[in-house]
């Protein structure tokens, strides 16, 4: 799973960004970037915690749009993973 979720459409900038996975991530392989139509989206550190999640806040701008949030890790045997997802930012008015 994903905070925000795969399709989600949020109401301003999200908090952070975070994935779950079904082994902890290796932090030494493990990253998060989001980028948007303006370019890449400015992250604080990476986070990878004890609940098989990683994170990082969101210390950039996120106009509204669409934002693809793209991810790597690996597990307990050491095999890579990428993927991605998007998400959509509506700020309130």
């Amino acid at each position: 799973k994903s905070m925000p979720a795969a399709g989600a459409v949020v109401a301003g900038k999200p908090a952070k960004v975070q994935i779950w996975f079904t082994q902890a991530p290796d932090r030494a392989v493990s990253k998060i970037t989001v980028s948007g139509a303006s370019g890449e989206v400015k992250l604080g550190a990476l986070t990878v915690d004890a609940d098989k999640s990683m994170s990082a806040t969101v210390d950039g701008a996120t106009p509204d749009g669409t934002y693809t949030v793209a991810w790597q890790a690996a597990g307990d045997d050491g095999h890579v993973q990428k993927g991605d997802y998007t998400f959509s930012v509506r700020q309130t008015r």
